[in-house]
């Protein structure tokens, strides 16, 4: 079920979020960390959980509206999901320029790496612990059918069966 699938992809997510946190103890701890594994787990975020996961999310939340009309926390969650995409893209620039050496004090990345974290936490905290719950009560199993009907499961590029080439230091890492 469609829904199931949510939760398991935020699983995924979960897990790269806990493993940016370990970079950031390390970092705390003035411990040496590889930045090359966090910039794979970022773009897992970009090109996974923007690209496909997200969209998943919209539709359901999109089709809510449509059918059932405005609600607040699921409007809301539609306009968190274009801010985050662009938390990650910023955040992305951010380690791009530690790996082209590029000079970036280590306590202003901490503080991005951390506001990082923490607003994927709060935003998948909102959707399991308010949204889900409301959309499970709210929808009807033809309503379910009908979503599932207009979207293709995509294989995960880190947990999947097949991991790609790009992130195979980050899989072994998460898996």
């Amino acid at each position: 079920m469609l829904i199931e699938s949510i939760y398991k992809e935020h699983g995924y997510i979960n897990r790269i979020v806990k493993l940016l946190d370990s970079k950031l103890e390390r970092l705390e701890d003035e411990k040496t960390v590889n930045y090359n594994v966090i910039r794979e787990g970022v773009d897992y975020l970009s090109s996974f959980a923007e690209k496909t996961h997200h969209p998943k999310e919209d539709m359901i939340y999109q089709y809510y509206i449509d059918h059932y009309g405005k609600h607040e926390g699921v409007s809301d969650l539609l306009e968190a999901h274009h801010t985050l995409s662009q938390d990650t893209e910023d955040f992305s620039i951010t380690i791009d320029m530690i790996l082209n050496d590029a000079i970036v004090p280590k306590d202003i990345f901490k503080a991005h790496l951390k506001a990082f974290t923490k607003r994927i936490k709060d935003h998948l905290e909102q959707e399991e612990q308010e949204i889900f719950p409301f959309l499970k009560a709210h929808l009807t199993t033809d309503d379910w059918d009908a979503l599932e009907k207009g979207w293709k499961e995509m294989d995960d590029p880190v947990f999947g069966e097949t991991v790609d080439k790009r992130y195979r230091e980050l899989a072994k890492k998460v898996r």
